[in-house]
């Protein structure tokens, strides 16, 4: 008897828990998902910081930024959108700086207003800025404007007294050149006095020019940031910058001295084979720049010597990998940051 009047029961109750079920089904397909709240709240407006990437004669640069704008080349100078009501003298109260300063910097003339919108390069110290040339070197401009070299290196952070053709430094404390100062000044040899000036009616002699000795000062074949690993007009290229040979073979004929493209510390001096190289010495001469002599018969340094710009660390030979028209010559590549670069961007 109790077996009956389960079984209605059971029933009963397996009926009801199957319509809940149907109908909590038929309700959850006709609402919306759940979704959190703060998924559903706008996403916070995110600040990017602007970049810039500078290519300088083969360095490829990735600035970082400082208050408004961005740096420029190794100087910290920063740039500034000028807003309504402001003045040059406004601005430069508010950098600390000198109203010259920022006319200067810009190519402005005393007097002339700026305007809403208009950028002005605003450096962080009083002098101004100089865009190096082709034969300049950090001694050279440090005389040009009369400043100590250490506080234009200082200031641009610059390594070894390696600078790089079209780079722009600021001289702190300096002034705009003069016509007159801007011609480069006269190249002399190291340990050779320089002759008088000639007297009004004295026939004048030209300098007898060293039959071997090279000229420490670049050459008007190779202009440029970097000397030429070879000397004077006797040197002559033999193979050029491309596919499978990234460097420069120079010759003497007959064979000559090596000479170092820029001051800087040895950091290789090796003897055999090298993979093809021979007789090879690398130089680094700071800011991820090192250059590359190979082929070489015999050395004048050895790993850890300071070398200077011109000094001879080596003879030409043909060690190594050396076949046909090229014979003894030196195999000349300039590395920047690991990568090779063609060496005709540097000394000429």
């Amino acid at each position: 008897m109790a077996d009956r009047l389960a079984d209605p029961t059971l029933h009963w109750l397996t009926l009801r828990v199957r319509i809940l079920c149907g109908t909590a089904l038929v309700i959850g397909s006709l609402l919306p998902p759940y979704v959190p709240k703060a998924i559903l709240a706008p996403p916070e407006a995110q600040q990017t910081t602007q970049q810039y990437l500078l290519v300088e004669e083969g360095f490829l640069m990735k600035t970082s930024t400082l208050t408004k704008g961005g740096r420029r080349a190794y100087a910290e100078g920063t740039y500034h959108e000028v807003e309504a009501g402001e003045s040059l003298e406004k601005l430069a109260d508010r950098y600390g700086i000198s109203v010259d300063t920022i006319l200067w910097a810009n190519d402005l003339k005393r007097g002339t207003p700026i305007q809403p919108g208009q950028t002005l390069l605003i450096l962080p110290v009083d002098g101004v800025v100089h865009e190096v040339t082709r034969g300049q070197t950090l001694v050279r401009i440090a005389s040009l404007y009369d400043i100590p070299l250490d506080s234009i290196a200082s200031q641009n952070r610059v390594e070894g007294g390696f600078i790089t053709v079209g780079q722009e430094l600021i001289i702190p404390g300096g002034k705009p050149l003069q016509p007159s100062q801007v011609a480069a000044p006269p190249q002399t040899t190291p340990g050779r006095p320089t002759p008088p000036p000639a007297q009004p009616g004295q026939p004048t002699t030209p300098p007898a020019k060293p039959p071997t000795e090279p000229s420490f000062a670049p050459d008007p074949v190779g202009v440029g940031t970097l000397l030429k690993p070879c000397s004077g007009e006797d040197c002559f290229i033999t193979q050029y910058y491309g596919a499978g040979h990234y460097a420069l073979d120079m010759q003497d004929k007959g064979g000559g001295p090596v000479y170092a493209a820029e001051a800087g510390t040895v950091i290789r001096a090796d003897f055999g084979w090298n993979g093809g190289y021979g007789n090879v010495i690398e130089v680094d001469h700071g800011n991820g720049l090192i250059t590359v002599y190979a082929h070489n018969k015999g050395f004048d340094v050895e790993v850890g010597a300071s070398v200077q710009r011109g000094q001879k660390i080596a003879d030409m030979g043909n060690t190594g990998l050396v076949y046909g028209k090229t014979g003894i010559h030196v195999h000349f590549e300039v590395l920047v940051n690991g990568v090779k670069k063609n060496p005709l961007l540097y000394i000429q």
